[in-house]
């Protein structure tokens, strides 16, 4: 019995190591998690700026798409940070990131979040580094 268990592991060993490795990279990426409070009147979105380079975007861009989304103006301050004028919950905030990032950051081809906007003419591609696919998305 023990010999079976033996020729089990393997197999299951040699298995995993067939597994293709961009699989395994894509479950890897990691998105920070966005840290939001409010103050006062106004809802705060403290680590926009690395939340921006890590996905590869303008902070312009991602503004413009959130105080569309929320119907609020706000601007980023000299520290990074994203301050909306009326009070959000975290929830909302992190629901519209989220679509924001199915829509304009991840890879409809192979899912990775290693991609890149482009504009080429009137049109807008996510363009990606992982794959090199180009999707066509709606302006923002």
């Amino acid at each position: 019995m023990a010999q079976t268990e033996e020729e089990y592991l393997k197999l299951l060993d040699r298995a995993f190591e067939e597994i293709p490795q961009k699989a395994k990279v894509v479950g890897n990426q990691v998105i920070p998690n966005l840290v939001i409070f409010n103050v006062g009147p106004n809802t705060v979105i403290k680590n926009f700026r690395e939340y921006c380079d890590r996905i590869r975007r303008e902070e312009r861009l991602v503004m413009k798409y959130l105080l569309k989304e929320l119907g609020a103006p706000g601007s980023v301050n000299e520290s990074g940070q994203l301050v909306i004028q009326g009070k959000f919950s975290s929830s909302s905030i992190n629901t519209l990131m989220d679509r924001f990032l199915k829509i304009y950051v991840r890879c409809s081809t192979c899912g990775s979040y290693d991609t890149v906007l482009k504009k080429e003419g009137k049109v807008w591609y996510v363009s990606c580094l992982a794959c090199g696919a180009q999707t066509p998305v709606k302006p923002i």
